[in-house]
């Protein structure tokens, strides 16, 4: 885990975030966050949306991964190589808190178990409450070895920074 890790935010990508949270109100939304690390500083540079094929449901939402995929890619070869897939962002209409559902930490753990990913330490970044009332909150995960079983998840919330 990147100890003292600040997830520097474009406020200008926050806000592209906050109106797609809007525009989907009622039902989840996200996509996928590109950038680098700076040490143990996670630097956003660009966000790619759902896709076309997404699936937005009111405790669901899937991303058309097909469509994200070649995204990265065209993102990562037009930054040199240099910016790369960093983690995920996503709402949760009504909550209250930025609690990582069951279902976000098993992404979580494809995420740092999947070689293409190239992400030890993803981010998850959560947009919770209501249309034009949106909070947030930032977690950064990892994986810690255990001698008999699988690895145990580990995650904590980051703080947020907007440049």
């Amino acid at each position: 885990m990147r100890d003292g890790c600040v997830v520097w935010l474009p406020s200008r990508l926050h806000d592209d975030c906050v109106a797609e949270a809007d525009r989907f109100y009622q039902l989840e939304t996200g996509g996928a966050l590109m950038g680098y690390w700076n040490g143990a500083n996670a630097v956003i540079t660009a966000v790619i949306g759902a896709g076309p094929a997404a699936l937005h449901e009111r405790h669901n939402f899937e991303p058309d991964q097909e469509w994200q995929v070649a995204e990265i890619a065209r993102h990562y070869e037009a930054s040199g190589r240099r910016e790369t897939y960093i983690g995920d962002w996503h709402t949760h209409p009504d909550a209250t808190t930025a609690h990582l559902s069951w279902t976000d930490r098993r992404v979580l753990r494809r995420i740092i178990t999947t070689p293409s990913a190239r992400a030890s330490n993803p981010i998850m970044i959560v947009y919770y409450g209501a249309e034009a009332a949106w909070e947030t909150g930032v977690w950064l995960a990892s994986l810690k070895p255990r001698p008999v079983i699988w690895p145990k998840l580990l995650l904590r919330e980051t703080e947020f920074r907007f440049y």
